[in-house]
C-alpha cells in the first residue's frame, strides 16, 4: 500500500507541475457550461438551459462523460508511454515494487486528477439550486456515474498507454476504445436496426444513465467494477509480458 500511495502522489502531483493540467481543466470547464446553458444544435438536440423551465441536470453529466471521453484518454496518455520512452520503465519496475502496484498507482493519481476536476464542477449545480429545485437522487446519481465511467476511460487510457511509447498512439487508441464502449449500444439504432440487448450490456452510456438517474443498481457499480479490474489486470500482463520478452 506504501508503494501505492507514493506512486499515486508522483503521478499526481506531475498533472499540477506543469500548466497542461490546467489549461486541460480550464478547457473542460469552458466547454461543459457552454454546451449545458446554450443551445448547441448540431451536437446535441436540446433547448438552451435558461429556455427550460426544470432544473434538470441530466444534460450537465450527460456532456461531462461526452467530454471525458476526450479529456482522460489525453491525461492517461503519460502515464506509461512516456516511461517507455524515456526508458524509466525498467528503472521503476527494477525497484521493489511489483508491476501491480504500479498500476495501481498510476491510476490512483489519474484518479485524484479526475476528482479534482469533478470538484470543480460543482459550481454549476449550485448555480442550478440557486435557480431552481434540482432533485438530489439523480445529482448524487450524475457524480456517481460520472466517476465509475471516468474511472473506466482511465483505466483503459492506461491500458492503451501501456501498449506504446508513443503518447499520440496511446491517446488515439484511447479514445477509439473509450467512444466504442461509451456508444456501442447506438449502433444498431444507426444502421435502422432494433436495439440488441448484448450492446446495451456492454455500453457504457447504458448503464451511466440508469445510474444517474438516481437508482443505484448492483448490476451497474458490477460493470464498472470488471472493466476497471479487467484493464487493470490486462496493463500488470502487458508490463509483465516485457519481462518475458527480456529473457
Amino acid at each position: 500500500m506504501r508503494n501505492i500511495l507514493a506512486i499515486a502522489r508522483r503521478e499526481f502531483f506531475a498533472y499540477f507541475g506543469s500548466p497542461t493540467a490546467y489549461i486541460a481543466i480550464a478547457l473542460f470547464l469552458a466547454l461543459l457550461g457552454v454546451t449545458f446553458f446554450f443551445e448547441i444544435p448540431f451536437l446535441l438536440p436540446k433547448d438552451a438551459f435558461f429556455d427550460g423551465r426544470a432544473a434538470d441536470l441530466r444534460p450537465l453529466f450527460e456532456w461531462m462523460v461526452f467530454l471525458f471521453a476526450i479529456l482522460l484518454p489525453a491525461i492517461s496518455m503519460r502515464l506509461l508511454a512516456e516511461e517507455r520512452k524515456l526508458g524509466t520503465l525498467e528503472l521503476l519496475l527494477t525497484m521493489p515494487v511489483t508491476e501491480t502496484e504500479v498500476v495501481l498507482g498510476k491510476l490512483s493519481g489519474a484518479i485524484g486528477f479526475l476528482l479534482v476536476a469533478l470538484a470543480l464542477t460543482l459550481g454549476y449545480p449550485i448555480l442550478v439550486m440557486s435557480l431552481g429545485r434540482p432533485d438530489i437522487g439523480p445529482l448524487v446519481g450524475g457524480y456517481l456515474g460520472v466517476l465509475l465511467v471516468g474511472s473506466a476511460y482511465l483505466s483503459l487510457g492506461l491500458l492503451a498507454s501501456s501498449w506504446t511509447s508513443s503518447q499520440v498512439v496511446a491517446f488515439l487508441v484511447a479514445i477509439v476504445i473509450c467512444t466504442a464502449f461509451t456508444f456501442i449500444d447506438r449502433v444498431p439504432e444507426a444502421l435502422g436496426l432494433h436495439a440488441l440487448p448484448v450492446f446495451e450490456l456492454l455500453s457504457f452510456n447504458h448503464h451511466f444513465k440508469s445510474i444517474a438517474r438516481g437508482v443505484i443498481d448492483l448490476r451497474d457499480l458490477v460493470f464498472f467494477g470488471s472493466i476497471v479490474i479487467g484493464a487493470i489486470t490486462l496493463t500488470t500482463w502487458s508490463l509483465e509480458s516485457r519481462k518475458w520478452k527480456g529473457a
